[in-house]
């Protein structure tokens, strides 16, 4: 008697020759030479970011054995990878090109889709997911406020500091208070001085008391936000699964 294959058995296979064909047909950039740390193919990195970058990185790799690198693309799509997360093309992209080392897989890799305005830091199996914090905390104040005004160059270039600091565990990197911050701290002074003046001479009741108080919660709440936002190669059979963080603007 012939063994009949099930039409279940059947849809299987099916299924993962369909998956394993999108898995070859995903386009992920060359990796880079012995120079540089970071591929470009959407063109958001300037000459002065490139160089702080390569140095920033190559001597975290010489000193600390940590291997990060920067990628950046026009779009998933463009790449092939339009069903894709930014999370599932980071992981795979970090695995093809095994960023790290087998016995110290600590490596890095920071992706900006910038047609999909997604970025991802993907970190390697040994960071054990204790790093997701400082990644989404590198992610949300030192990279995403500079590519919501579309200043790439400078978010990148945050994020690789911030990132450094966090292989050495140094404090991050504290991020750049926006131009309003100090003329709102100095008007809410005075206007603050003021109304104790008027006040001791008016006396206690009217509007003035609410009005203290308000700018009083609106400085805490502008300082607690400013305080929060707070060898070469590097391929040697690192993989990811260490956790990271993903951001949008």
């Amino acid at each position: 008697m012939q063994n009949k294959i099930k039409p279940f058995k059947i849809l299987l296979i099916l299924m993962s020759l369909l998956l394993s064909a999108n898995v070859l047909a995903i386009e992920f950039p060359d990796k880079p030479d012995d120079v540089d740390f970071f591929v470009d193919t959407a063109g958001i990195i300037n000459t002065e970011a490139a160089t702080e970058i390569n140095l920033l990185a190559s001597k975290l790799l010489q000193e600390e054995q940590v291997a990060l690198f920067v990628v950046t693309i026009t779009s998933l799509a463009n790449n092939d990878a339009a069903g894709y997360s930014i999370e599932g093309y980071a992981a795979d992209l970090f695995d093809e090109w095994g960023i790290g080392f087998e016995d110290r897989n600590y490596g890095m890799l920071l992706l900006v889709s910038k047609g999909d305005r997604k970025a991802r830091i993907e970190l390697g199996a040994d960071w054990d997911r204790s790093y997701d914090r400082t990644a989404k905390n590198i992610m949300d104040s030192l990279i995403i406020p500079s590519f919501k005004q579309d200043d790439y160059a400078k978010g990148i270039v945050s994020g690789v500091q911030g990132l450094d600091a966090m292989a050495r565990g140094l404090s991050l990197p504290k991020p750049e208070a926006p131009w309003w911050f100090l003329p709102v701290i100095i008007i809410s002074f005075i206007l603050i001085i003021a109304l104790i003046i008027n006040l001791f001479k008016t006396g206690r009741t009217g509007w003035a008391w609410a009005l203290i108080a308000f700018l009083g919660l609106l400085i805490f709440a502008i300082l607690r936000s400013s305080n929060n936002s707070g060898s070469s190669g590097g391929f040697g059979g690192g993989f990811s699964g260490g956790g990271g963080a993903s951001g949008s603007w």
